[in-house]
């Protein structure tokens, strides 16, 4: 049985209404995102989500809650689909970019986020999922 088109797992690290963001080209676009990425063959989201935020973060993600699967997208930036899935993380430490990557990573206000064109609508969505559970 085939998964959906290009599962993908990010986490939403709030802390004191600041979001932990990475800077990554998606296309075209220089985007601000979560930390996640691809699901590999045999793993779950969950466990691609912790491997993936310790690969671009440094830290040990622990997996609260799911808080949006909009199911299968097309991309704007690549025209291509994806299927992403936004959780609610805690971790304790400081980021810090990780060969080989070195991705730009910075918490920034929740807030300046919403709106923005650097940041896919189904992100705004979840960050807002987030808040809400944060307050």
């Amino acid at each position: 049985m085939r998964g959906p088109a290009n599962l993908r797992s990010y986490g939403l690290l709030v802390r004191e209404a600041q979001v932990l963001i990475a800077r990554e080209m998606v296309g075209p676009v220089l985007a601000r995102k979560f930390p996640g990425g691809g699901v590999e063959d045999g793993e779950t989201p969950e466990s691609a989500l912790v491997r993936e935020f310790r690969e671009e973060t440094g830290l040990e993600a622990h997996v609260l809650q799911l808080l949006h699967a909009p199911g299968t997208l097309m991309s704007p930036w690549t025209n291509a689909p994806y299927t992403p899935l936004y959780y609610a993380v805690a971790a304790d430490g400081e980021p810090a970019p990780q060969p080989p990557e070195f991705l730009p990573l910075r918490f920034v206000e929740a807030r300046v986020l919403f709106g923005a064109e650097d940041v896919a609508e189904p992100e705004q969505v979840a960050l807002r999922r987030a808040l809400d559970l944060a307050a």
